[in-house]
């Protein structure tokens, strides 16, 4: 089980601030899905920047009701559902994000073509992951994904921007 207390922890910001490179990726009319939302640590920068609805989705009951108690706004749609068949509807989605999500997610394929179903024609998504290399915390090197990976399921898109998350993770934005 993950730590609740590190994940929505002040320190966090420390080496991965959303407020430093969110405002340059997200529009204020986009429609959002937060995939693998966890307890709402991006959630709660995104509504921020956002007037649209936003689908904070975990299949994890206690990780939807902690980020529901700290994010509270009424275009804020919290569903506990797998990333891989959502309720969301098809092609309604301006930006995809996972932040340090994907590389947890069981059936990536799965998720990939939910992805193309509730994405639009000009959608984007959003990855902020781990850096593919052995740092002295974070997730096991073996389930960390290089950009390389991310393409390779993702094989509809390319790499429309690279950007600076910080020390420890890499930040992508991918198109079609």
């Amino acid at each position: 089980m993950h730590n609740h207390s590190f994940l929505l922890s002040p320190l966090r910001k420390k080496f991965e601030d959303p407020e430093k490179f969110l405002p340059n990726l997200i529009n204020i009319n986009d429609t959002i899905a937060d995939l693998g939302c966890g307890p709402g640590y991006y959630c709660q920068f995104l509504v921020k920047l956002t007037r649209n609805k936003i689908y904070c989705v975990d299949k994890n009951e206690e990780f939807i009701n902690e980020a529901k108690r700290i994010v509270n706004s009424d275009n804020v749609i919290f569903l506990i559902e797998d990333s891989s068949h959502t309720s969301i509807p098809s092609s309604s989605i301006d930006k995809v994000i996972f932040a340090n999500s994907f590389h947890d997610m069981k059936n990536k394929e799965k998720v990939y073509e939910e992805v193309l179903r509730i994405l639009k024609p000009t959608g984007k998504v959003i990855i902020i992951d781990w850096k593919k290399e052995n740092t002295s915390f974070g997730p096991p090197l073996s389930i960390r994904m290089s950009k390389e990976d991310y393409l390779n399921i993702f094989k509809n898109f390319k790499i429309e921007k690279e950007f600076y998350v910080g020390p420890y993770h890499q930040g992508l934005v991918l198109s079609r």
